[in-house]
């Protein structure tokens, strides 16, 4: 029964959502699955109903050499905004400048 629970209130979150003003362009995040770190911020863009490219990459992926390659680091989550021109990094950072940005109501 706790397992149940457990995974059905694990199940139901980031099924709330929050009113956001839609911005014109998708934003593109870089992600993998397994980071813990990457999913706070997904669930963020998933919480405001964001339009969001993801580019995912997992290890050994073609896409984790080219983010490098071009980044100069692997670090993600990476957020690009091309409604802002806001490039950043840290899941903390960037789930405050989503809600900062794109919340129509303040946290």
């Amino acid at each position: 029964m706790f397992i149940f629970n457990h995974g059905l209130t694990h199940c139901l979150q980031g099924n709330s959502y929050i009113a956001s003003k839609i911005p014109p362009q998708p934003l593109e995040i870089w992600a993998y699955e397994g980071s813990p770190f990457c999913k706070l911020a997904r669930e963020v863009l998933v919480e405001l109903e964001l339009p969001h490219l993801l580019h995912s990459c997992a290890r050994g992926s073609p896409r984790r050499q080219a983010f490098f390659k071009e980044k100069g680091l692997f670090q993600v989550p990476y957020l690009e905004d091309p409604n802002t021109g806001v490039k950043m990094f840290e899941s903390a950072e960037i789930i405050e400048y989503l809600k900062t940005t794109y919340s129509l109501y303040s946290s």
